[in-house]
């Protein structure tokens, strides 16, 4: 799996992990405010301990959890069929390769410190959903 494909395709799974799947409309607010109000759900609902941050181990812990949901015959991987479908900044359909908990862990880790704005350790609502505050 190139770099490019599996970065896109994390993103994808990262996005994935953080909001539920939603019905937007085709109206532009509609669907900005529905992307909105699920992100919002989804950090309430990463945030374990109620105290307005998600830790890294509350997303590890998340994004474990839905590693396990797809990959539905437990073998530790997310291959062939588990996959969520998947484009290339092109646009094209991809299937990533074999992914396993730990290499994707790893992944979602830096994109996580990415995320982390101001170094804590923590995610805010505002880094959480990438707004400036």
């Amino acid at each position: 799996m190139s770099k490019s494909v599996s970065l896109h395709w994390l993103s994808r799974f990262a996005l994935c992990c953080a909001l539920p799947l939603t019905a937007v409309s085709t109206s532009s607010l509609a669907a900005d405010q529905a992307l909105a109000d699920a992100a919002d759900a989804a950090f309430k609902a990463a945030d374990f301990d109620a105290n307005g941050k998600v830790s890294w181990e509350e997303f590890r812990n998340r994004v474990v959890n839905v590693f396990g949901h797809i990959d539905t015959n437990a073998d530790g991987r997310i291959a062939g069929q588990e996959h969520p479908a998947a484009v290339d900044a092109k646009g094209n359909t991809v299937q990533p390769g074999n992914v396993t908990v730990e290499s994707f862990t790893s992944a979602v880790a830096d994109a996580f410190k990415a995320a982390d704005k101001d170094g804590d350790g923590e995610l805010s609502a505002e880094e959480w959903s990438g707004k400036k505050s």
